[in-house]
């Protein structure tokens, strides 16, 4: 494995390319392959945008079912968020990286969303980068910009980067609502989704804002890069109780990642994890993470408070301990199905209890 990943660091030298292996295979069928840059994707791996109203007749509900889960064989990290660029290529944003924090990630499936192997690289920019401590949780591609948006917790902003990994200065105007003095703490932006046909972004704060019992989701448009419509979303009852998350070793809820579909609707994905205190016998076999995915449609809404429809619920243990918290749109594929990913934050892997983990999950739109 060593000699694979040194051939192909020096492919990627030799060719001039901008990012430095960071990751292995997950234990596969291995395929090796001179991966590209984001920035070396071509233009047309993604469709132009068409920018159209959703109809306005009801929709078919969406059907999702579980293909995959792997887990990476990658060194121990915080990775938040992922976009899809086209063909294999995906960024991934760690919330521990200087500046965007921003990887490439080259994401191998068959046509039937079976995956085969992942390789991981570091964006040079973000790694010779002196801004740190951004917190960065979520990344979407914008194929009409062909850059990258970053939402950063730590100081409530969604900037813009080059696909180089580079700042360009460009950011969405945020609410004053979303101002840091109204996030509980710890619980600000965590998600950032984005539709090219739509031509808006959406993103919102992984618990409500303090003195609300509901999440404020948030758009934006991207021609302007203005806010433009604000909706409610009612998050769902914990599992564990309250008295057993004040003992507990490691515990987080909340709304962790959207994704935007081409007709207005909206993939919601609420996490819950628990680690309990005490021994290390106790920890493993009561840590437990429940991860529900869920549909709204703040295109057709009635009002402001959404009406939500479960799409999927799925627990992990301590065999397979994963705390989901990104999310994106894959290919389309063979049967007409979309591919739909989920990464874990391993939170760096809390003495190797939680993992690096990719979700595979079908939808049927």
């Amino acid at each position: 494995m060593k000699r694979i990943l040194t051939l192909l660091a020096l492919l990627a030298l030799s060719a001039g390319l901008d990012f430095e292996a960071r990751a292995q295979e997950i234990p596969d069928s291995v395929r090796t392959a001179s991966a590209d840059t984001l920035a070396s994707a071509p233009s047309d791996s993604i469709a132009p945008p068409v920018m159209r109203r959703p109809p306005a007749v009801p929709l078919d509900p969406i059907q999702a079912s579980s293909i995959a889960q792997v887990r990476l064989l990658i060194r121990s990290g915080e990775y938040s968020g992922l976009t899809w660029a086209g063909g294999s290529q995906y960024a991934v944003v760690h919330d521990k990286g200087n500046s965007g924090g921003i990887y490439s990630f080259v994401v191998y499936t068959d046509s039937t969303g079976i995956p085969s192997s992942v390789l991981a690289y570091e964006l040079e920019a973000g790694r010779n980068s002196k801004e740190s401590s951004l917190d960065n949780e979520d990344v979407v591609y914008v194929p009409s910009r062909r850059s990258l948006f970053v939402v950063s917790e730590a100081q409530q902003s969604i900037r813009e980067y080059d696909l180089f990994g580079k700042p360009t200065g460009a950011q969405l105007e945020v609410p004053s609502a979303f101002a840091k003095g109204s996030i509980v703490s710890g619980h600000g932006f965590e998600s950032l989704a984005y539709n090219e046909s739509t031509g808006l972004f959406w993103t919102t704060t992984e618990a409500p804002l303090k003195g609300e019992e509901f999440h404020r989701l948030q758009s934006f448009r991207a021609d302007s890069l203005l806010p433009a419509a604000q909706f409610l979303y009612e998050p769902s009852p914990a599992e564990v109780p309250a008295e057993k998350t004040k003992k507990a070793k490691a515990y987080v809820k909340g709304l962790s990642a959207m994704t935007a579909l081409d007709d207005g609707r909206l993939i919601v994905m609420e996490r819950e994890l628990y680690v309990p205190s005490g021994r290390i016998t106790e920890m493993f076999t009561g840590a437990f993470s429940k991860t529900s995915l869920y549909e709204v449609d703040p295109s057709r809404s009635s009002g402001e408070l959404l009406e939500k429809r479960e799409l999927l619920t799925f627990y992990t243990t301590a065999l397979n301990l994963a705390n989901f918290e990104g999310m994106c749109l894959g290919p389309t594929l063979a049967d007409g199905s979309r591919l739909l990913l989920l990464i874990a934050d391993s939170q760096g892997g809390m003495n190797g209890l939680v993992g690096e983990y990719l979700k595979f999950i079908k939808l049927r739109l």
